[in-house]
């Protein structure tokens, strides 16, 4: 779904869209004293569509679409998590007076249960997503027809035990099992089963601290021949000299099959720094020697009065497909649902108050502001580059975005067809602007740019879009969306040009 379809999609009142984010230091919100919230929405949307320089054809398609929409919270008792579900039933007349519908899901809930008063716990996640099948293909979001396009389905299941020893240490005992299955693409069905003991020092912010770490990890591929397992113990130092410092060194051995059939030990040591000048600053950086080399992570965030930057950077293994696990790619919607927790808590009005953000520069909520694999059918090594820039003034609103993520495939099982993404390079940048003409109505435009390429078979994908759009809240609960989409996609597999007009009108309940 295009920029056009986010813009119909955003089921919220457009008053949301007045409500800036308030200043970086404000006083956070208080959280909202209801244990249970729902919210409900309906979008109903029209399109036009013109292709061209497409081998399956060329011509005008028509599409209609139906996208219910719901948010719950629990905030209260001993259950607490956030449903949020999308779906879009569509008809499209397509070229030839071909005609064809489709139901697709979108969703997202994570909850946690606490089952014994104050040390036991059961976190449970779930997801449903669209996720592209390979890198240098038609992302998701664009040409309603491609059929590189698949639903991926992921579950994840984590009880554990928390709490003191004595005066001597915290403890936690965790297991975990995470299952995701691809629709039609199988060859990234996984399953992820893991263990995990560790014990700490009592105090939080102690001058001195220390920590022990053991985990095992059994991941297995559908379709390779045999799991791979991971064994790792770790033991952790920490400095703190001052509230703003926090330094740190480790060191373990783990040993593992995933290079190689057999299983082989490795030794573990690196070490950290973080330090946060202010409660709007953050800086930190991790390094350390794994099996698979040098692992880091690097974290710059900064928040001034109207404005948020952050960029990361990492080198890492990403094992699994589905959307919960380790290096997938992140959506404008889930970056800002998580970059905005502290100033809205309250999930529900959280969900209305991104939706209203990213409508008003007329971005796609689906669309991809950090790249990853989507479609794996091992596990790779991953480097990835984040930045993430967004402005809200009283009538101004502004973002940009961009990544670079190269993927290499590390482990020996399994198979590796080709035009997989097991070994890539993707490159993106997009950003979007948005002007409010009157207390109800705004103007926006935006536009991206996706570059895929497989390092392996060397085919190479170039998508650019740009989108105009109109907004208006009609009523109290009804929003009405107006929007032009220019796209072109040069690649091997796949080359089009696509022009679309959408109408849209969104209910609130």
């Amino acid at each position: 779904m295009g920029a056009a379809l986010a813009a119909g999609m955003t089921l919220v009142s457009f008053s949301a869209v007045q409500a800036q984010p308030a200043p970086a230091d404000a006083p956070e919100a208080a959280p909202v004293a209801r244990s249970f919230g729902v919210s409900p929405g309906l979008t109903l949307e029209a399109s036009v569509l013109n292709i061209s320089a497409r081998a399956q054809g060329n011509g005008t398609e028509y599409l209609l679409r139906a996208s219910p929409n719901l948010t719950m919270a629990h905030r209260g008792g001993r259950l607490q998590g956030t449903l949020i579900y999308s779906g879009a039933l569509s008809t499209r007349r397509g070229i030839d007076d071909r005609e064809d519908s489709e139901y697709l899901n979108s969703l997202s809930a994570t909850y946690l249960l606490e089952v014994i008063d104050g040390i036991g716990f059961v976190d449970a996640r779930a997801s449903i997503t669209q996720q592209t099948i390979s890198a240098v293909g038609t992302p998701v979001g664009f040409l309603e027809t491609s059929a590189n396009r698949t639903e991926v389905r992921s579950v994840a299941l984590s009880p554990y035990l928390r709490g003191p020893l004595s005066t001597f240490a915290e403890y936690e005992l965790r297991a975990g099992a995470t299952v995701t299955r691809g629709g039609r693409d199988t060859a990234s069905d996984s399953d992820i089963y893991q263990g995990l003991f560790a014990l700490r020092s009592p105090q939080r912010g102690a001058v001195f601290g220390w920590g022990l770490t053991g985990s095992r990890q059994r991941v297995k591929f559908l379709v390779s021949s045999a799991p791979t397992i991971s064994d790792r113990i770790n033991a952790e130092l920490s400095f703190q000299p001052d509230i703003d410092w926090r330094l740190t060194v480790n060191g373990g051995v783990e040993r593992t099959d995933v290079i190689g059939a057999l299983r082989q030990e490795y030794e573990n040591y690196g070490a950290g720094v973080q330090w946060t000048p202010s409660a709007r600053t953050t800086m930190a950086v991790q390094a350390e020697e794994r099996y698979f080399g040098r692992a880091y992570r690097a974290t710059i965030a900064h928040r001034i009065l109207r404005s948020t930057f952050r960029f990361a950077s990492s080198r890492d293994i990403n094992i699994g497909s589905g959307a919960l696990a380790q290096g997938q790619a992140i959506t404008l919607y889930e970056l800002y649902f998580a970059q905005y927790a502290s100033l809205v808590p309250d999930p529900v009005q959280r969900d209305q108050f991104v939706l209203a953000l990213i409508a008003a520069t007329g971005r796609d909520r689906n669309e991809v502001v950090s790249g990853g694999l989507f479609g794996n059918s091992g596990i790779a090594l991953e480097r990835r580059n984040d930045l993430i820039w967004t402005w809200a003034g009283p009538r101004l609103t502004m973002n940009a975005s961009a990544y670079a993520v190269n993927t290499g495939r590390i482990d020996t099982g399994g198979v590796n067809p080709a035009s997989r993404n097991d070994n890539t390079r993707q490159r993106g940048y997009a950003g979007g602007v948005g002007w409010r003409l009157t207390p109800l109505t705004n103007v926006n435009a935006s536009g991206s740019r996706t570059m895929s390429k497989d390092t392996v078979t060397l085919v190479r994908s170039d998508l650019k879009s740009i989108t105009f759009g109109l907004t208006s809240q009609l009523g109290v609960h009804t929003t009405g969306v107006l929007s032009t989409r220019y796209s072109v996609l040069n690649g091997a597999t796949e080359a089009y040009r696509e022009t679309a007009l959408t109408g849209s009108l969104s209910l609130r309940f």
